[in-house]
């Protein structure tokens, strides 16, 4: 009864009805993690082992129950349910009373212990028991005739264990045989799951009924994981119900769990580490995870969309949606034994979202959590100067090299063409312009397709280092280079009475979000019928359409490389309230390469309007 995560498994799902698998991948809300499907060979193989050990019993019991085991098994193999319940009934029945559960023990029940069980009479309890739960499992499903059954496996393990500890004190789990704590963990983890699953169908809703048992469900997770501390399932699922988040798509009904995502954040790292390799501190020492999935990287996709998932529960849980979530601070470590570090949750958020795409590309509810996190989003580069700032002064000495050989960039000639196009529609054609910014300026490569129509070209970049790289590379090419903020100098230009009379900035606004102050300085800063020409990212086509669907009023979004693509309606729209009209719109598609990949762009030439006077 391996863990099964069932939004990895309906994505990869072929014999799903395809618009059933559109739902399903179009919804970013978490599937229940556990299914009902089982492994009969993987389990038949496992549990056919453990009875072969007490064939040669000499003890009449032992060996009659031994025997039904092996034939349980066996039936269990080949999906004969009703014949393997059999079996395994009739061996329990042959236990002494005390590990049979007719009594019903509960957990301080004290019984007799005068004739303890030795190891492998323990395991044959402990197999039969579980045998038995999970042969009815597959019958009916959890039901309370399944969850007694593991119950009762690991008050068995429990009282044997403390009995033991009773008769020799130096005794411990780490001190008892292998096979004794697999077949435990194995009893903890599947009642783990059987509570999870009757908490779902708790009757007429009860939340104090779920609750409870969704707290037996994770103390019998953290008892597995005690046992084995490799056993990343029981940390996966220990998860779930720590720190489930969404709608559950079948019922409607928001996602069942303690609400605990600081916990469940934990609880999901750890199984992260297991299956990755990269466990803090050797906690699970050099051994491998606990019977390993054969999709790994899905797993481990699934893990970090999740944690994504703990970090913003609010925004994908509509009706508790909190407007201020945009501030809320959340602290998280970002990699294998690095440092925690604090910062928006959202921003955190998207960092999980995208890196459970690098695991698992085609993870559909990790690509629309990551759209709706980065959709308008106000953190990142974009939003302080000095990131950005300190980018380029790092990235100067390879700058030019890198982006013309290495990303293939072309928009500067587009842009010169694109302009003169417009030029051509405003009926200015070879106008030459008295004072010309160059914003972003780099080291020229914009500069020198526009020096032909300036008077004067002053270039302006963030990067003092860049700055001086100009001046070396084409001395002769700007009147003169300003290091600094382009809005703060287009305010100082305008406070001179120096008016601008021609903008260019070539892949120099994919560095802000909001550009209502960007545009509020443009217009402060040009001449009556001054025009302004820059190139934006457009975001891909498949993101547009997500990002239509999930976020129809959206207006910019955050991209991977932390740079910044914005929507044509929301640039015109904001450029419209500042008295900037759109004169030529171009698209600018594979301006520019992103791991090989040609990146949308677009490109606008607009014209400051002059301002209206009321008439006497």
């Amino acid at each position: 009864r391996p863990l099964l995560l069932t939004a990895v498994d309906s994505i990869d799902d072929p014999t799903m009805d395809p618009a059933q698998r559109s739902r399903t991948e179009h919804s970013i809300r978490p599937q229940r993690t556990i299914i009902h499907g089982r492994n009969y060979s993987h389990f038949g193989q496992f549990l056919s082992a453990i009875a072969v050990i007490f064939a040669c019993s000499a003890n009449a019991w032992k060996d009659a129950a031994a025997d039904l085991l092996t034939k349980g098994d066996a039936a269990l193999s080949k999906n004969k349910l009703d014949q393997s319940i059999e079996f395994y009934s009739k061996a329990i029945q042959l236990l002494p009373p005390s590990w049979s559960g007719k009594d019903g023990f509960e957990e301080n029940y004290a019984a007799d212990f005068s004739q303890l069980p030795d190891g492998k009479e323990i395991e044959l309890i402990l197999s039969l028991h579980t045998n038995y739960g999970t042969a009815l499992s597959y019958l009916d499903g959890s039901s309370e005739s399944v969850l007694s059954a593991y119950r009762t496996a690991c008050l068995c393990y429990r009282q044997w264990q403390r009995q033991m500890k009773s008769k020799s004190k130096a005794i411990s789990d780490d001190a008892l045989p292998k096979r004794i704590k697999d077949v435990a963990t194995q009893s903890y983890f599947f009642l783990g799951m059987t509570y999870q699953d009757l908490a779902s169908v708790a009757a007429g809703g009860d939340t104090e009924q779920q609750e409870q048992k969704l707290q037996h469900a994770a103390r019998a997770y953290a008892a597995a994981t005690k046992l084995d501390p490799n056993h990343w399932s029981s940390f996966a699922n220990m998860g779930v119900v720590l720190a489930d988040v969404g709608i559950d798509n079948e019922s409607g009904n928001e996602a069942l769990s303690l609400g605990l995502h600081e916990e469940g954040i934990k609880a999901y790292e750890r199984a992260i580490h297991i299956l990755t390799g990269a466990r803090e501190n050797d906690i699970a020492g050099d051994q491998g995870p606990t019977d390993p999935p054969e999709n790994v990287r899905e797993v481990v996709s699934e893990l970090h969309y999740r944690i994504g998932l703990c970090l913003v529960p609010f925004l994908f849980t509509p009706e508790k949606s909190d407007d201020d979530y945009s501030e809320r601070q959340c602290t998280l470590s970002v990699g294998p034994k690095s440092t925690p570090t604090t910062r928006s949750c959202l921003e955190l958020s998207a960092f999980q979202f995208q890196t459970a795409l690098q695991f698992h590309p085609s993870h559909e509810g990790a690509s629309n959590a990551l759209t709706i996190a980065t959709a308008d989003a106000i953190f990142g580069m974009s939003t302080e100067l000095s990131k950005v700032q300190n980018l380029f002064e790092e990235y100067a000495s390879t700058f030019e090299y890198s982006l013309v050989e290495e990303l293939g960039y072309n928009g500067f000639h587009r842009m010169r063409k694109g302009f003169d196009r417009a030029m051509l529609l405003e009926g200015l054609h070879d106008k030459k312009f008295p004072l010309v910014i160059d914003a972003g300026c780099g080291t020229g490569l914009a500069g020198e397709v526009f020096r032909n129509i300036s008077e004067t070209l002053i270039g302006v970049d963030l990067s003092p280092t860049i700055i001086d790289l100009a001046k070396q590379s084409r001395p002769n090419l700007y009147s003169e280079l300003k290091a600094g903020d382009i809005k703060e100098i287009l305010h100082q230009y305008a406070s001179q009475q120096k008016q601008i009379s021609l903008l260019v900035a070539a892949d120099t606004f994919i560095y802000f979000n909001d550009l209502n102050d960007l545009f509020d300085a443009m217009t402060i800063g040009l001449e009556e019928g001054g025009y302004a020409i820059f190139s934006l990212e457009n975001v891909s086509i498949e993101n547009e359409s997500r990002l239509n669907q999930l976020k129809p009023g959206w207006r910019w979004q955050l991209t991977p490389s932390g740079r910044v693509a914005h929507r044509k309606a929301y640039v015109e729209d904001t450029a419209r309230a500042y008295s900037l009209n759109t004169v030529l719109y171009e698209k600018l598609d594979d301006f520019r390469e992103e791991s090989g990949v040609g990146v949308r762009g677009h490109m606008f030439v607009l014209k400051k309007q002059a301002q209206k006077t009321d008439e006497l």
